[in-house]
């Protein structure tokens, strides 16, 4: 009955367990991620920047109190009349105000576009994030998948080496071979479940990795699909090289930094202008020289104008600074286009190569599985050693595994390429 209830736990939770696609994990790290979730909040507070700005044109309307108490206000004595007080020892003044800029050489407007720019700006971010965010997706899929084969290699390294330890006690049993080769097979079977503890742990950590993208509990069990070698869509450079200069977030970030900066330059030039604002103010006052006894009203209104004669030259100096700031970001801006070249070009020549590695370990798995196949039957003819067979296992097994390596990292090294170009971005949409 216990052994009963053991099997229906196990089968309970292999069932229960998720069973993930690659686009399952895309759309759940897409919505689920910390680290987009913190560039989407940028995007909200670049956008009441922007409604911040966009305010500052459209008239001010305030409200201010003001109580002030004088003390035992005696008020002030002319010869020989008695003292007269002009205010009274208690004063209220409530003011409503209203303020419109009228001309600013257009600062306002200027900083309005500034930050209509940087919400464009943080949209952009934001794409570029959702384009590493695949990538990494993608990448901690192809490392499970990769652990997953690597622990299969290693199970079937060992069902060999017990395959080859009966051959050898059989031999012995014969007298035909030595307990040194009874001996040698279980060392190399230790050795075999050593890797194997190693896999699995391999297979524990590249979980927990696409766990903490998708942001889910590191420890939560799950189950992925296979991706067989398909062979992947081959361009050649030049058709990589212009998709990147043309979609790489980063080059439409920097043409944004760019409007900004030439935009900050239009700021600083607006202080040569004057500033002008309408303004209007009604009081309501009590205890003043206006209104002693009771509450009275009055008002004004009129034009404010406010102008820098003479600074030192602080609007020049504010001004080149901003040309200079400009320069530099011109500058980095082609180091960029250069640098996303070099990229692209690196990941092409890595796409290619790992493209040749599968090829390669391919031939190396026939060439092997001959070779253990001979040696396996030349030992249980006597005409080979222990050491032969487990040389040629060993073989196989390195063989399969470069294959696993090689067929995976092609997987990546094609995804890291699409990356680069800025196109990953779109299996999100």
């Amino acid at each position: 009955m216990k052994k009963i209830f053991v099997l229906f736990l196990i089968f309970s939770s292999l069932f229960c367990q998720d069973f993930l696609k690659i686009e399952d994990c895309i759309k759940i790290a897409v919505s689920q991620n910390l680290n987009l979730k913190i560039t989407k909040d940028k995007i909200e507070e670049s956008y009441y920047q922007k409604e911040i700005a966009r305010k500052y044109s459209l008239p001010f309307l305030g409200f201010s109190f003001n109580y002030l108490y004088l003390g035992e206000n005696e008020g002030v004595q002319i010869g020989n009349f008695p003292p007269v007080k002009f205010v009274e020892d208690n004063q209220y003044i409530f003011k409503l105000t209203l303020n419109q800029p009228l001309f600013t050489g257009k600062k306002i407007e200027t900083n309005y576009e500034i930050s209509k720019e940087s919400y464009e700006k943080a949209k952009i971010d934001y794409e570029k994030q959702l384009n590493d965010l695949i990538f990494d997706v993608k990448r901690s899929y192809f490392e499970i998948l990769k652990a997953k084969r690597l622990l299969q290699t290693s199970e079937k390294y060992k069902e060999t080496l017990e395959k080859h330890l009966q051959d050898a006690k059989s031999l012995f049993n014969q007298g035909l071979v030595t307990k040194l080769d009874i001996l040698k097979t279980e060392v190399a079977l230790k050795e075999a479940e050593t890797k194997i503890i190693e896999c699995e742990n391999y297979l524990k950590i590249s979980k927990s990795n696409l766990n903490f993208i998708l942001n889910r509990d590191i420890n939560s069990e799950f189950d992925i699909e296979d991706i067989l070698e398909i062979k992947e869509d081959e361009k050649p450079y030049d058709f990589w090289k212009e998709t990147a200069l043309k979609e790489r977030d980063e080059i439409k970030s920097f043409e944004k930094i760019l409007s900004i900066y030439e935009k900050n330059i239009r700021v600083e030039k607006s202080n040569l202008y004057p500033q002008v604002y309408f303004f209007f103010n009604y009081n309501l006052e009590k205890g003043t020289q206006t209104s002693r006894e009771d509450f009275d009203t009055n008002w004004n209104t009129g034009i404010l104008l406010s102008y820098d004669i003479w600074n030192w030259g602080q609007t020049k100096d504010k001004i080149e600074k901003a040309k200079k700031g400009k320069e530099e970001i011109e500058k980095n801006y082609q180091l960029l286009k250069n640098s996303i070249e070099v990229e692209v070009k690196n990941s092409y020549l890595n796409f290619l190569s790992s493209k040749e590695k599968v090829e390669k370990s391919k031939k190396e798995i026939e060439l092997a599985e001959e070779n253990l196949r001979i040696a396996q039957l030349l030992y249980r003819e006597g005409m080979a050693t222990t050491t032969d067979v487990i040389d040629a296992i060993n073989s196989l097994t390195n063989a399969k595994n470069n294959y696993y390596n090689s067929l995976y990292d092609y997987k990546i090294s094609y995804n890291q390429l699409k990356k680069v170009c800025g196109i990953l971005k779109m299996e999100a949409k």
